[in-house]
């Protein structure tokens, strides 16, 4: 039977990720290259809780979630918040404090990844759970309950955002803040629930990944331009489009992994990394607002853009 499970677990850790991803720039502006950090934070909680506490991997989730949450919300109400009321070129000091983050806050895991290896004698190499998973009819579990929990998500956003009153205010605030304020919406509220969401999701990524092939402090920052390249795509402030673009870039990819190496063997390795900044380029090239974004996706424009692109190559050879 032919059922590519690498494929299936891929799609469902890049919608999530995307998900969070276009929330955050929906509600803010500017777009957080620190959102892979809160992967981290969910699978080192998945593996402490795991490891020390002996409790299933798959009853942490919660808990990785909620702890991952709140580290998102500490970032909004310390950092984001604070750099808003300064005013300034805030979008771009946001965005380069953000890059610093990425950079910085691993650090400060490998100070775990120390107590956790001299300290109580656990190995970190990578936070690897996989011999805690189950297997049914020769399916791993994970593959299972990620697709399961990818679907729970999705459909629970949606209804969150459509029917209930939070959730509706969230929207409202990402629309336009001021207008929102003055109709009495708690705009605090809706920026910090917004960012739990955000670091919630992602360390659920996290806690999945430590049950799928184990997750490393810096592993998860290489996602970070397939991600980009997936909320640009689905349009930066759609989730609908986000879900849409986390699934075609998850695909892709791996479709394009299978049938380079097909071309090219081993070799595709050294330079694998090279296809989700493509993907970015192409994303930006043919779909620069999306295609949930703003003026909507548009056949006609895209065979367009085809044509330009097949043209100019075409005189590129002859030349």
């Amino acid at each position: 039977m032919y059922f590519d499970i690498d494929t299936l677990i891929n799609v469902n850790l890049m919608i999530m990720l995307t998900v969070g991803f276009t929330f955050t720039y929906m509600m803010e502006g500017f777009p957080n290259f620190a959102h892979t950090t809160y992967t981290a934070v969910g699978a080192i909680a998945s593996f402490y809780l795991t490891k020390f506490y002996q409790i299933n991997p798959y009853f942490t989730w919660p808990l990785a979630a909620i702890f991952g949450g709140l580290v998102g919300s500490f970032m909004y109400l310390c950092i984001v918040r604070p750099i808003r009321r300064n005013g300034g070129y805030q979008d771009i000091t946001l965005t380069l404090t953000f890059i610093v983050l990425a950079t910085v806050m691993p650090s400060l895991f490998y100070i775990f990844n120390w107590w956790a290896r001299y300290l109580a004698g656990t190995n970190t190499r990578g936070y690897n759970l996989r011999a805690y998973d189950f297997v049914w009819n020769g399916i791993p579990g994970i593959a299972i309950t990620s697709t399961a929990a990818c679907l729970l998500i999705v459909l629970g956003l949606r209804y969150f955002l459509t029917q209930s009153k939070l959730g509706l205010s969230l929207r409202a605030v990402s629309e336009n803040p001021d207008l929102a304020a003055t109709i009495g919406v708690d705009t605090l509220r809706a920026h910090t629930v917004s960012w739990f969401i955000s670091g919630a999701l992602a360390a659920v990524v996290g806690s999945i990944m430590t049950l799928y092939r184990g997750a490393t402090i810096t592993g998860p920052d290489g996602l970070i331009i397939s991600i980009i390249a997936g909320a640009v795509i689905g349009g930066v402030y759609s989730i609908y489009g986000a879900i849409i673009g986390g699934l075609f870039v998850a695909l892709a990819q791996d479709l394009m992994k299978d049938f380079f190496y097909a071309l090219f063997g081993l070799s595709i390795e050294s330079w694998s990394q090279l296809l989700p900044l493509s993907f970015l380029i192409t994303a930006l090239m043919l779909f620069p607002n999306g295609i949930f974004g703003l003026g909507g996706f548009n056949l006609d424009e895209l065979k367009n853009k085809i044509k330009l692109l097949r043209l100019r190559f075409s005189r590129r050879l002859l030349e």
